[in-house]
């Protein structure tokens, strides 16, 4: 029902932009342009200069083409060829001739501007005056194709000094009639015009009455849905306009492509019965015969489509298929009218009124058929009579649809307005209770969207402290505008035991991270909503910062040796690739230590092996205290460190491995409260001199320093440059 009230409203304005006494004054107006039209016809006619009718003349007539020499026909053919003929047009015995020529003698008449008009000529001519070409339309040689080129009417223009002169037609037709068809007649120029534009002006004026009454059965058509009578029925209307533009004799003043208009009345003219059968069969669908309507509809539309294929790809010329369209025509009206005579009872009065006029227009439709084809005389038929019957009663069937329609909409709006006021009440408070809903879910957006932008932000951090930073600043505005706490650090006092931020521990067991305390409510949000987005917060925010712990262990334990805390040897082979590359670019010196524990088995031997890991934790405190931040001591395995020296030349490094070296022969270690022997370190020492040197480079010269140390009796420190066995693998 919702949408059914803009629609009544559509058509309510549609109904509205078409009152009645506006119909009838366009057909008024109609009717007078009518008038105007034949008065002038007639006054054309009165007020013109002499006009001879060709068919007033002697005319003489030979079947088949004369001789040409020099592309000029031998006109002193044989006397006995030529025979009278009342008027040039269909001479008797043509068997299969497709040319024929015609002659006479022009008369003497007073004319300042001679021509000769022919309404119609089948099909290709030429016309000779004193044995010289003076017109030509189409192909008329032997030896060459000579297509349709549409029914023009014809103006044959004449010299001066035409009087008694002998006046040919050459004419070539594949078509069923052959020579002049229509008016013939010798007249000035200019009432030639007049009378151009005189006899097609009341058609025009159907026309444009026609395309009007189409355009606006269309568009009832559409806001009727489902009512496809006005659809059918404004393509009918919009096909007469069609037919009664393409014969037309003054529109070829304004399109001169003859051929043009032929194909418009063409289409339009087999158009027709596809148009009326499909309308009948709207109306008599499932009554029993109306598929024979609806088989016709489908039979011209094949017929059409061969039609115009085969004519536009040359194969046929079009004007065969008007003949044959005329005789199927006829049988289709009679198989129709069979139809309808049958079930006539079965239609409405408005029904009956459109049957009524086609049956008129089909009337005049048969008449020109008949003088189209010279079955009778030719005359002037008023066929746009017949097109304006059936647009008046297009008009008088809308109007009374827009009738019923207005009164039918009038109760319907009436029982809308009732319906309507009982669902006032309904819909307010239903419309307050999804405000109170819509006002509860934006709250709930609001809060998920404020939380997944946090949560975004928190997942973008590199650790927990910033994590931690970020929560601080951003996490109460959460909630606004009730007030919550956030407390950091595992402080969880006042707080609901569900509404902590708990990190889990690879270790096992967990940490609170921070703790959500509710301080005061708002009106708004209700505190049993608060709680619960506090503790959605917590779970949401706990999985997040989860993820932040475990990624920073990883971090922290793929690069860290877990017994000394010290980077281990996955972390050194980056770092020392990458700060040898930097120490190349930039022209910075660079030196690595290799140490190594002096008898570190006997070591582990006497005291044993957690002696053995204290021993090693003592020394790798010693490393951290005794060099810069910038410098990166590791655990190169086993009782073995290196230690990474940016920005130190050679006898830097020389001087901070002395140091080292006694620093750890100072150390008293002790386990389980007892203390152990001393131990001491032996220290090989490279430097990055040579440009050229790579990261294997210079480990294997640190090493081959640190062998060079013990074998010298350990407990000393060695340089690369100082080692006599530099460059070469004695180290097993």
């Amino acid at each position: 029902m919702g949408k059914a009230i803009p629609e009544r409203q559509t058509l309510g304005r549609l109904v509205q932009m078409m009152p009645r006494r506006h119909t009838l004054r366009g057909i008024f107006f109609l009717l007078l342009l009518l008038a105007i039209g034949n008065l002038i016809a007639v006054s054309s006619v009165r007020a013109g200069a002499p006009t001879v009718a060709l068919s007033e003349l002697g005319w003489d007539y030979r079947w088949g083409d004369l001789n040409f020499t020099d592309s000029k026909p031998d006109f002193n053919a044989v006397s006995s060829e030529w025979q009278p003929i009342d008027f040039p047009a269909n001479p008797p015995d043509r068997g299969e001739n497709q040319y024929v020529w015609f002659r006479t003698t022009l008369p003497d008449t007073k004319l300042s501007a001679p021509v000769i008009f022919v309404t119609s000529i089948n099909l290709n001519v030429e016309v000779y005056l004193d044995k010289q070409i003076i017109y030509r339309f189409g192909k008329l040689a032997q030896d060459s194709e000579k297509p349709f080129m549409g029914w023009p009417w014809h103006q044959i223009t004449l010299p001066e000094n035409y009087a008694g002169k002998p006046l040919y037609f050459r004419i070539y037709s594949d078509y069923t009639d052959i020579g002049l068809w229509g008016e013939a007649k010798l007249m000035e120029r200019s009432d030639m015009l007049l009378h151009v534009i005189s006899s097609g002006l009341h058609e025009l004026i159907v026309a444009a009455f026609s395309l009007l009454v189409a355009f606006v059965t269309l568009v009832f058509a559409l806001f009727r849905g489902t009512k496809k009578e006005f659809f059918y029925l404004g393509l009918f209307s919009l096909a007469t306009a069609g037919v009664l533009i393409g014969e037309n004799l003054a529109i070829q003043l304004a399109l001169p492509w003859p051929l043009l208009k032929t194909y418009l009345a063409a289409i339009s003219y087999f158009s027709m019965p596809i148009f009326i059968a499909m309308l009948l069969y709207y109306w008599l669908n499932g009554v029993k015969g109306s598929g024979l309507l609806k088989f016709v509809a489908q039979f011209h539309l094949a017929y059409l489509i061969l039609a115009v294929t085969v004519s536009l790809a040359g194969l046929r010329n079009l004007a065969i298929f008007f003949p044959v369209f005329d005789v199927l025509f006829v049988v289709s009206l009679l198989v129709m009218m069979w139809v309808v005579l049958r079930f006539s009872k079965q239609v409405n009065l408005s029904q009956q009124m459109v049957l009524g006029a086609f049956a008129v227009y089909a009337i005049f439709l048969l008449v020109d058929m008949l003088v189209a084809h010279s079955f009778l005389p030719w005359v002037d038929f008023p066929i746009a009579i017949g097109g304006l019957l059936f647009a008046l009663v297009l008009v008088v069937i809308s109007i009374r649809s827009y009738v019923h329609t207005n009164l039918a909409m009038e109760q319907l709006n009436h029982q809308l307005e009732d319906r309507v006021s009982e669902r006032t009440a309904e819909l307010h408070a239903y419309a307050e209770a999804e405000q109170l809903r819509r006002e509860e879910l934006e709250r709930e957006n609001q809060f998920i969207a404020e939380l997944e932008r946090l949560n975004v932000d928190l997942q973008s951090c590199e650790n927990l402290e910033e994590a931690r930073e970020l929560m601080r600043a951003r996490l109460a505005d959460i909630f606004k505008p009730a007030l919550v706490q956030v407390s950091l650090d595992g402080d969880t006092i006042d707080t609901l035991p569900d509404a902590q931020i708990r990190l889990a521990q690879l270790e096992g067991g967990s940490q609170v991270l921070a703790s959500l305390t509710l301080v005061s409510e708002h009106e708004t949000l209700p505190k049993a909503q608060l709680e619960d987005f506090m503790r959605r917060t917590s779970q949401r925010l706990s999985i997040t910062l989860g993820n932040i712990k475990l990624r920073e262990d990883l971090q922290r334990y793929s690069f860290e040796d877990s017994l000394t805390g010290l980077r281990n040897r996955r972390f050194f082979d980056d770092a020392l690739a990458r700060d040898i590359q930097l120490a190349k670019r930039n022209q910075a010196p660079l030196s690595l230590l290799v140490c190594d524990i002096d008898h570190f088995k006997r070591f582990n031997d006497e005291f044993g092996h957690d002696a053995g890991d204290a021993a090693l934790q003592a020394v790798a405190e010693t490393l951290q205290q005794y060099f810069r931040e910038s410098d990166i001591p590791c655990r190169f395995g086993g009782e073995e460190f290196v230690v990474l020296m940016q920005d130190a030349a050679l006898d830097d490094a020389l001087a901070k491995a002395e140091r080292l070296r006694e620093a750890v022969q100072a150390l008293d270690i002790s386990y389980r409260d007892e203390k152990l022997s001393h131990l001491t370190i032996s220290i090989g020492v490279s430097s990055l001199s040579d440009r050229d040197t790579d990261a294997e480079t210079l480990l294997r010269q640190a090493d081959q320093a640190l062998y060079a140390a013990k074998q010298q009796g350990r407990n000393r420190v060695i340089s690369a440059d100082d080692n006599p066995n530099r460059d070469k693998q004695v180290k097993g």
